[in-house]
């Protein structure tokens, strides 16, 4: 480069429709960034939710899986019967216990005593 030279380039880039072109190309892509960035917040969020219902639905498993242990069993499968459906083996009977009765009380009822102001605003 010679001294006194003008270097074209340097026009060009510091000329002002480039730099209008390069302010628009910048906000243009500040405005994707904040758009990848909501969409990162939301998908964030969704994780979580999903999750947390994850480890609800893998709770229940283990509980059905328990039950389903339990219903495997021949004591099982009768009280599941009994709690479904009225019935009774052969040789049981019926037993109704009966308490003793609450008494009640009754309320005790008050004579309220009308003043004379009162009984003249009826």
């Amino acid at each position: 480069m010679q001294f006194g030279k003008h270097n074209n380039y340097k026009e060009f880039i510091y000329s002002k429709p480039s730099v209008f072109i390069l302010g628009v190309l910048v906000i243009l892509l500040c405005m994707s960034v904040f758009e990848r960035l909501t969409v990162e917040r939301d998908m964030s969020n969704r994780r979580t939710v999903s999750e947390k219902e994850l480890l609800r639905l893998q709770e229940r498993k283990i509980e059905l899986k328990e039950r389903v242990k339990h219903l495997e069993g021949e004591r099982g499968i009768e009280e599941e019967i009994r709690k479904n459906f009225d019935v009774a083996q052969e040789g049981e009977k019926v037993i109704i216990l009966v308490g003793d009765k609450e008494k009640k009380d009754s309320p005790i009822t008050k004579n309220i005593t009308k003043s004379a102001w009162y009984k003249f605003w009826q």
